[in-house]
């Protein structure tokens, strides 16, 4: 990799600082005489002057904090460096003499040299030769040093203790090459090493024999300065031929090709930023500026490593005497001090300004890296995305700068966007498709609104881009998320149904699909998205022009949704497919729909799927069924062929909803209606409702006898004949019971025939046939309710849809047949046979009232008096003696219980004295002097007492040499137990423990409480625990 010198930033400040006493006798890091420097932090300098002089200098303050001399005179200070804001180090050299490395502690500086922490005099044969380079261990437990003869020390110790040090000798060069560059790593266990010509990595620990643990580099070395550590990687960088190269402790290298030369110093200021100082020279370079003193210039270059880009480039008018900073903390600045006595500090710009330069540039992308790297915010890094995209924009790379709006979704406005997007996409299909790549990622991302998918879905559609229209489809959620995963799962969802959130503008969508002849995506979408069963019947009858497909899927459709499909599009069917649509009208208007199962097929035609043959006509429901038996018998669907014969399952609806639909149609009205008839003749439904059939059939018949052939006009006639015969009957038919069959009939009036009959010229008083009156029965109507298990709510309002009916004697009946099934059924059964006279007379009275329904609530405590007297006075049908009547019954039933609960408490509390007195006997201590031993006998061996006894309080006397020793107290006394008594105590203390065990499970005592429920005894549940030593916590010990 290689340095883009093209690249330059000012990504640091350069403040340089001019010392304020320059020229003055009290000259601070402008004395001429400064031999070396350290920094403790960003506002404290140490600087060795005057050879052995050290002064602490406040930067800020231009100010001498300390100073000391710390060697002798003779020596001069060559090294100065700061450790862990704890420890100054200094050496000290003086030709002829061994170096001097000595260490102080920053808060105790002395007055002289002579107070120091440790001392360690570093001997290099005749002490000629000076120290190039030195590398200390930050816990100062060791410290490299090399010289100009090519000769590297190792020193070991605890110099922050002054505990004593060893040095070794670990490298000689055979060349007397001096050493350019020591570097200890982190843990201080290796030292990377330069010469001139090579560079070398050694093992501080254990013996070398002088030969070092690898060599890095054999064919060249490095300047002096132009090698350092870097901490937070642990690797050592240095520069040469043109590379700064970077070494590991495993030998592992990587290395940057710079285009620069006469590299002076390499200071590494973090893992990111290396600083090189550059001598400026007349010859060309692509940093060069033109200026006369260029020879004796130094340039100051910092190198983003991560990034391959100039960070800071500037030039100083003067050589650089050392780059110094502080030891831990590269968040510091780093000062340069030069040799005209100004220091440079050299400051990290923020992550803002930085990215403010780039962004400046128009690097968009550099700046989104630097963002990356540096962690900064989301909302940051989106703002610079949103930047990016708009200049893509302006240079008409719309697909790049959709991909940028893409990434920045939570700080563009998105409705700017659709209309930059939708204003020059207008003729242009490549940015419409950039546009619906934005919506998806909106869809991805949680953050679009109805309309813009509904945008999107009118984009993919006008593209005709059915592969996406697809993946919406499958991934598209009725939550209106989007899924990674296809979607089979939420087609069942039935809280789909009952939201109020509109996903798109599905009824938009549904035209523009069947305008751009998307046929079936059509019917997915409305099978996927459709609230409304009815729609989808909509879509495959008028979008994909599928009758039969239409007519399977209602016939899959639940009986309710079933019913509003054909209310709606049943008259279209029965143009398209008559005798199928008919059949379908039959089985559900006379209560043996059953759904069946769908699967769309929309290859097969109409005909291989139909089962009557389209041509032909049935003029009546007798031959329907003929033929429908016969063809299912051919294809062996032997199951519905059974349907004529089986139960309805539901209450049918009222005919009528669909007769609108056989206008023009009189043969398959004919078939609809006789079925329907037979139905009611079959269940006997409502009467009224089979009036109406009756009179359209008889106005269908008469019509039909004018407009029909002359062959069939016969049969027509006596259709008709029959047919008001029967309206006839059935209201002059003797009412079997009066309390149902007379409100049945009450409402049946066939006066409509009669005009019928007018108007076709037929007498309406027609006798009776013979063959009809022998063959017709009075049958008695019966009432069956269909119940559902476990399902008290269908109780309750199957019993309110009866009080509907004016009927008070059916829904007594309902009352009588399910209250003791549902208790609720009381509650609601009062309310309504108090409402009115009418209905409270209907039932019988309010004697039926009190013994059916008042007495069974109080008895049951379904409801609280209060409630009860409530419901009996809202309405003036019952009258006041009978909520006094009620009244005095509760009372008298709350006085027997009080009663009742009195005589048990007191038998509770007598039981309890008892208890009491017997205890207070047995407890009560005996006097031994009162015992009566005259004539008594030992109770084991039966022999006369003698001296020493056992008494016991239960009134047994032994010999003391009859009995065995149980156990001993904790007084070593003997103990004894009575063996008459044995049993019992052993009986007595087992019943302690288990009223213990009882007192402590709650738990218990309250699953017997909830058990108990409303209506039982938990007064019962509350004495059992007491009795069983629930509430005791003291227990006697016998």
């Amino acid at each position: 990799m290689s340095l883009n010198l093209k690249l330059q930033f000012q990504f640091f400040e350069n403040v340089p600082i001019r010392d304020p006493q320059l020229g003055t006798a009290s000259q601070l890091y402008s004395d001429p005489t400064l031999s070396a420097a350290a920094l403790i932090n960003s506002k404290t300098l140490v600087i060795a002057v005057n050879s052995v002089t050290i002064k602490v200098n406040s930067i800020d303050n231009s100010s001498v904090l300390k100073q000391f001399n710390a060697f002798d005179d003779g020596y001069r200070i060559t090294y100065l460096d700061i450790i862990n804001n704890s420890y100054l180090v200094t050496v000290g050299e003086q030709t002829g003499l061994p170096a001097i490395f000595k260490v102080f502690k920053l808060d105790k500086l002395p007055k002289n040299g002579n107070s120091f922490l440790t001392k360690v005099e570093l001997k290099n044969g005749d002490n000629t030769a000076l120290i190039s380079a030195i590398s200390i261990s930050p816990d100062l437990s060791c410290f490299t040093v090399g010289f100009t003869n090519g000769k590297i020390i190792l020193v070991r110790g605890d110099l922050g203790r002054d505990r004593g040090a060893k040095q070794r000798m670990i490298y000689q060069d055979k060349d007397n090459e001096p050493i350019t560059s020591l570097a200890l790593d982190k843990d201080a266990s290796c030292c990377f090493a330069s010469t001139t010509s090579k560079i070398y990595l050694f093992a501080t620990t254990g013996r070398n024999n002088g030969n070092p643990e690898l060599i890095l580099n054999n064919s060249s070395g490095i300047n002096l300065n132009c090698g350092c550590m870097v901490k937070e990687s642990n690797e050592f960088a240095c520069f040469h031929d043109g590379n700064i190269e970077f070494y590991k402790t495993n030998g592992e290298k990587r290395s940057i090709a710079v285009d620069l030369k006469s590299i002076k110093r390499l200071f590494s200021i973090s893992k990111d930023y290396i600083l090189l100082v550059v001598e400026e020279s007349n010859k060309e370079s692509n940093l060069r500026i033109d200026d006369d003193n260029s020879s004796s210039m130094h340039r100051v270059i910092i190198i983003d490593v991560q990034n391959k880009v100039v960070a800071l480039n500037f030039i100083m008018s003067n050589s650089v005497v050392d780059v110094l900073s502080s030891s831990d903390d590269s968040s510091e600045p780093i000062y340069l001090l030069a040799s005209n006595g100004v220091i440079h500090r050299i400051i990290e710009k923020s992550i803002e300004d930085k990215l403010s330069i780039v962004i400046q540039k128009q690097l968009f992308q550099f700046a989104l890296d630097i963002g990356s790297k540096q962690k900064i915010s989301e909302r940051k890094m989106q703002e610079i995305h949103k930047q990016f995209g708009d200049y893509l924009y302006k240079k008409g790379q719309k697909a790049e700068a959709v991909e940028q709006y893409i990434q920045c979704l939570d700080v563009v406005e998105t409705s700017e966007v659709i209309a930059m997007f939708s204003i020059d996409g207008a003729a242009d299909a490549d940015v419409i498709k950039n546009l619906s790549e934005y919506i998806w990622s909106l869809i991805k991302k949680g953050k679009a609104n109805e309309d813009h998918v509904t945008l999107l879905l009118i984009i993919l559609i006008k593209l005709k881009d059915t592969e996406q229209v697809n993946d919406f489809l499958k991934h598209f959620t009725r939550e209106g998320k989007y899924s990674e995963n296809e979607i089979t799962t939420d087609l069942d969802d039935e809280a789909y149904f009952y939201s109020n959130e509109e996903l798109f503008d599905f009824k938009l969508i549904l035209r523009l699909l069947d305008e751009s002849n998307f046929k079936n995506e059509a019917y997915l979408f409305a099978k996927k998205f459709s609230k409304d069963a009815v729609t989808i019947v909509e879509v495959i009858l008028d979008i994909v022009k599928d009758p039969w497909s239409a007519l399977k899927y209602i016939k899959s459709l639940p009986i309710d949704d079933t019913l509003r499909a054909l209310a709606i599009y049943s008259k279209d069917l029965l143009d398209l497919l008559p005798n199928d649509t008919n059949s379908l009208l039959i089985t559900v208007f006379t209560g043996k729909y059953t759904p069946e199962r769908y699967e769309y097929e929309k290859s097969r035609k109409e005909v291989e799927r139909s089962v009557f043959d389209p041509k032909t006509i049935f003029y009546s429901y007798t031959s329907f069924m003929d033929y429908m038996n016969k063809s299912l018998s051919i294809t062996q669907d032997s199951s519905k062929a059974k349907d004529n014969d089986q139960t309805p399952t539901y209450h049918p609806p009222k005919p009528s909803i669909v007769f609108t639909s056989f206008i023009g149609k009189p043969f398959l009205f004919v078939v609809f209606l006789e079925a329907c008839l037979d139905s009611y003749r079959r269940y006997e439904g409502s009467m009224e409702d089979k009036q109406i059939i009756l009179t359209t059939l008889y106005d269908i018949y008469l019509t039909l006898v004018h407009d029909d052939i002359p062959e069939r006009q016969d049969s027509w006639k006596v259709k008709a004949k029959h047919i008001l015969i029967e309206s006839k009957k059935m209201l002059s038919s003797p009412n079997t019971d009066s309390s149902s069959s007379n409100s049945r009939s009450n409402n049946v009036d066939n006066s409509l025939m009669m005009l019928i009959s007018h108007m076709n010229k037929v007498d309406m008083f027609l006798s009776y046939d013979e063959e009809l009156d022998a063959t017709s029965k009075d049958e008695e109507t019966s009432i069956e309710y269909p119940l559902m298990k476990d399902e008290s709510a269908y109780l309750i309002n199957s019993f309110r849809c009866l009080t509907l009916t004016e009927d008070p004697n059916n829904s007594m009946r309902f009352f009588e047949k399910y209250c003791e099934k549902e208790p609720n059924l009381y509650r609601a059964a009062l309310t309504y046979f108090v409402s009115s006279k009418h209905i409270t007379n209907a039932i019988g009275g309010e004697e039926v009232l009190k013994s059916k329904i008042i007495t069974p609530i109080l008895k049951r405590r379904l409801l609280s008096m209060i409630d009860i007297v409530h419901v009996l006075s809202s309405s003036n049908a019952v009258t006041f003696g009978l909520i006094q009547d009620t009244l005095i019954t509760h009372t008298e039933v709350l006085e027997q219980e009080i009663h009742k609960s009195q005589k048990l408490a007191e038998s509770y509390e007598s039981e309890l004295k008892d208890k009491e007195e017997k205890i207070k006997s047995i407890l009560q201590k005996t006097d031994g002097t009162t015992i009566q031993l005259k004539g008594k006998l030992c109770q084991m061996c039966e022999t006369p007492l003698e001296l020493p006894i056992v008494y016991f309080k239960c009134g047994h006397i032994y010999h003391q040499r009859c009995l065995n020793e149980e156990d001993y107290a904790t007084q070593s006394a003997q103990v004894y137990k009575c063996p008459k008594c044995l049993v019992e105590f052993e009986r007595a203390h087992k019943l302690q423990e288990a009223q213990l065990e009882t007192s402590q499970k709650f738990d218990m005592f309250q699953m017997a409480l909830d058990d108990a429920g409303d209506n039982g005894d938990k007064f019962k549940v509350i004495t059992e625990f007491i009795g069983r030593g629930g509430l005791e916590f003291q227990h006697l010990n016998l």
